[in-house]
């Protein structure tokens, strides 16, 4: 792309099943203290969204050809026009995938000097077959790059550690194994004034660094913070200046963000997505977070879709992880989720504390009748189950839903 080759910025491309937004967030909050630098806008990662973050736009045309003809025209000056120094000199494009051939595509626009790769879930197996062809897929990220090129791998997920043999790039890798060259540890979480913070090291470069993220809870925003961290080493960025840049990370909406609730209760609000690991994590958080003795951990689960074949395991996959991690009360809400509620009974959870609901606006009024003070509520489930819908009925503040929430448009615009 000539925009591309007329500024040369540094481009890095985050890619992944999972956690690809937060850890994009992550990865530009470390990187604007030492460069000027632009991520992609809210989920703008695909064959449309991404020239738009390459252009610098934070809208689409729509039904709009005016729209179009202006995103057009301010591109071509970019290309062809007077140079000017303000262009960034970092691009952080998120890079999604749901067919084979997507990020050959993408990288092609923009091939990378830094790939991040986040993990390898069921996410689009529908089209991707199974956990072997999406990491055959989210490795075309890193085929994409130079010899001169860095990897920024998950340690914790052999299959992207087993995209190291499909590159001839540098290799640094992160997570809480051992093995990590950014590794995090002694996660915990903490709270002040209603506020909660997480609190963890991370190990780089011969030293350990206290970081202080606040606003996130959750291993995966950890995991997010350390691929951060090592897209910081790749780039040259001083070790001591990383939890610096980490502690000004906010994650976007719908992301295990902390909203205060109706009756006093508490949600964790994770409604962007679902697939069977994120689920996972977001239940393990649920089970982490400090409740009052006598009250209760909910956990309303959405269908999780495109799954394939995979889709009934899936669900059945996330019912024992309730069960086993100790949700007091289980929603399943939609009609795959019942094979979520039949797993969780199966593997021990009394059936007189597992439900199942038909929609998202069945379990916003059956979680109104049911929550006391200091309940714990997780709400989470695939995109076109809108389980926003659950939060905004049960937020303490739904005036800053269009501030907190994800999709926060008419059903007929919704994605």
């Amino acid at each position: 792309m000539r925009i591309l080759a007329r500024h040369h910025p540094k481009v890095v491309a985050v890619a992944g099943s999972v956690g690809k937004t937060t850890t994009r967030r992550a990865v530009a909050a470390v990187l604007r203290r030492s460069f000027r630098t632009r991520e992609s806008h809210k989920n703008f990662n695909n064959e449309l969204g991404v020239p738009l973050s390459i252009f610098g736009e934070q809208v689409s045309g729509g039904q709009n050809p005016w729209t179009w003809l202006g995103i057009i025209g301010r591109a071509a000056w970019l290309a062809y026009g007077p140079k000017i120094g303000d262009y960034p000199a970092v691009l952080v494009l998120e890079m999604a995938t749901d067919h084979p051939g997507d990020l050959a595509y993408l990288t092609k626009l923009a091939r990378p000097d830094v790939a991040v790769v986040t993990a390898i879930s069921e996410e689009h197996t529908e089209f991707l077959g199974d956990l072997d062809g999406v990491a055959k897929e989210e490795g075309t990220v890193v085929e994409a790059l130079s010899p001169q090129g860095v990897a920024i791998l998950n340690a914790d997920d052999p299959r992207v550690m087993a995209m190291k043999s499909r590159t001839q790039a540098r290799v640094i890798t992160f997570g809480f194994a051992e093995s990590a060259d950014v590794r995090a540890s002694g996660a915990h979480l903490e709270s002040a004034l209603g506020s909660y913070f997480l609190r963890f090291d991370l190990a780089m470069a011969d030293a350990t660094y206290p970081v202080n993220v606040s606003g996130v809870i959750g291993n995966g925003n950890v995991s997010a913070s350390a691929a951060a961290a090592a897209t910081g080493l790749a780039l040259g960025i001083e070790p001591n200046l990383i939890p610096y840049g980490l502690a000004e990370f906010q994650p976007p909406p719908g992301r295990l963000r902390v909203i205060p609730s109706i009756k006093g209760t508490t949600l964790i609000d994770d409604t962007y997505n679902s697939s069977p690991q994120a689920a996972e994590l977001a239940l393990e958080t649920l089970a982490e977070f400090p409740v009052a003795e006598g009250t209760r951990r909910y956990a309303a689960l959405g269908d999780m879709l495109e799954l394939g074949n995979l889709t009934e395991e899936s669900h059945r996959r996330v019912g024992e992880c309730a069960a086993k991690v100790g949700v007091d009360v289980l929603i399943g809400v939609g009609p795959l989720s019942i094979e979520t509620c039949r797993a969780a009974v199966a593997s021990g959870m009394s059936q007189d504390r597992v439900f199942h609901v038909a929609n998202a606006a069945e379990a916003g009024r059956f979680l109104q009748e049911r929550i006391n003070t200091g309940d714990l509520i997780l709400i989470k489930g695939s995109q076109g189950v809108r389980m926003e819908k659950v939060t905004k009925e049960l937020m303490a503040e739904p005036e800053r839903a269009a501030e907190l929430l994800v999709r926060q448009t008419p059903d007929w615009l919704a994605k």
